[in-house]
């Protein structure tokens, strides 16, 4: 048996007839860059998540610069973060000149809220926390701390969307969200493409930043990027809108499978979290025999994610992550999509579970 970590042809294929139709509107009208189709998708993402307002933009990378940027984030300060993330979450920090600063890991994988405190300066500005694989942190307990510092709290939901804090969707519970939607995400576009929702005027911010910097046409209000969204992104992304509850709600149930089945340690489940299982991750022993060991059997597996930044040569000086250095070689992503079939979810099971068995 072969199993493809993920596929993504399938999302394509549960919409074909509508994205085809999508993407040729967009051909014949020359509509291919801004427009109503983003704002159409805009106007339905934000309904979607319940936020004030949204700003499509170029990537997910993108959605957490200009989030940073539209909250003020200038060089010299300092935004709190996470080592255990995708490089673009710190990299956005960088890119603008401020300063990433580390802090460590909790048993959910996520930000250690109670060590965030002892990281706050004169120079902080923001927490930039990251919904890592698919579920939230404890956001109330990070408002709280925001709050009383006076500092911005900035979500990098490019593993949520679908997920729930408290029956509330992920996009509307802090000052500004930032999704990704590259092909490989729950709700996925043909290529690169994201958005930022929150408060309105923080949302304008965005949509100045991700224009060159302007409001008008002839008018340049600061320095900006290019960071538009493409008409057949937004297109692509208004037709799978649709489905993908539907493939996050199945997704779930192949979760709750591996929950009840697999002998190595599992994904904690966060109190009053709805997950949305970007990427099912487990602890094995001997994780780079374990990958070898499943491709040997046609089980395609992947890592999120194998170094800590911490550890990485642009973010020095090193900054102490002892948990998530641990838990990054340990950690191992299993195939989790959607249309995974039965059969194929049992004989992965088998497999993680002989492994298990011999270390135990």
């Amino acid at each position: 048996m072969q199993i493809p970590f993920t596929k993504l042809q399938d999302q394509y294929k549960d919409c074909k007839d509508q994205i085809n139709t999508a993407i040729q509107k967009i051909l014949d009208t020359d509509e291919f860059i801004a427009g109503p189709t983003v704002e159409k998708f805009e106007q339905t993402w934000s309904n979607h998540v319940q936020a004030q307002s949204c700003a499509a933009v170029g990537n997910g990378t993108f959605a957490v610069t200009l989030a940073l940027l539209a909250c003020g984030i200038k060089p010299g300060h300092e935004v709190i973060t996470t080592a255990h993330t995708f490089v673009s979450t710190a990299e956005a920090i960088k890119v603008i000149g401020a300063k990433p600063v580390f802090v460590d890991i909790d048993e959910y994988y996520h930000i250690d809220a109670t060590q965030i405190q002892q990281k706050i300066t004169h120079n902080t500005k923001a927490i930039l926390f990251v919904d890592l694989y698919g579920q939230t942190p404890n956001i109330d307990h990070l408002k709280k701390i925001a709050k009383s510092h006076n500092l911005f709290l900035i979500e990098d939901a490019a593993h949520s969307a679908g997920a729930e804090y408290k029956n509330q969707r992920v996009g509307n519970l802090v000052d500004l969200t930032c999704f990704s939607f590259n092909p490989i995400k729950n709700l996925g576009a043909i290529g690169d493409a994201g958005a930022v929702t929150g408060n309105k005027d923080l949302i304008d911010r965005v949509k100045m930043y991700r224009d060159h910097g302007r409001k008008t046409k002839y008018d340049y209000e600061t320095i900006g990027y290019n960071a538009r969204i493409d008409c057949i992104q937004a297109a692509v992304l208004s037709e799978k809108m649709q489905h993908y509850t539907d493939w996050n709600e199945q997704k779930r149930q192949k979760a709750d499978v591996y929950n009840d089945q697999l002998l190595a340690k599992t994904p904690l489940t966060r109190l009053h979290c709805l997950h949305s299982y970007y990427v099912y991750v487990i602890q094995v022993p001997a994780r780079d025999d374990f990958i070898l060991y499943m491709q040997e059997q046609g089980i395609s597996t992947n890592i999120h994610y194998k170094k800590p930044l911490n550890t990485n040569q642009p973010y020095y000086p090193y900054q102490p992550c002892s948990r998530t250095e641990w838990v990054c070689n340990q950690i191992v992503s299993l195939p989790c999509y959607y249309s995974l079939t039965e059969s194929e979810q049992s004989y992965i099971i088998d497999h993680v579970n002989n492994w298990v068995k011999q270390y135990n």
